[in-house]
């Protein structure tokens, strides 16, 4: 599978780009129909679903890091 190994050199890459983050998601959802509320592994194999759930945990985290703080 290598469309799965080119989204984690570009996951890499991206380090803590939240905009490239944002678009490598993005760019998932709309390949291989996914959506955050759940993740359809049914259809889709492991792969695909463990590199769409780290992308989603690393937005998250960036999030959660550049949000300010009171």
């Amino acid at each position: 599978m290598c469309g799965m190994n080119w989204y984690r050199e570009e996951m890499e890459r991206a380090e803590e780009d939240l905009d490239r983050l944002t678009q490598l998601l993005a760019m998932m959802e709309e390949r291989y129909k996914l959506s955050l509320a759940e993740p359809d592994s049914n259809r889709l194999s492991p792969d695909i679903v463990d590199v769409y759930l780290e992308l989603v945990s690393r937005k998250k985290a960036l999030t959660m890091n550049k949000s300010p703080q009171a």
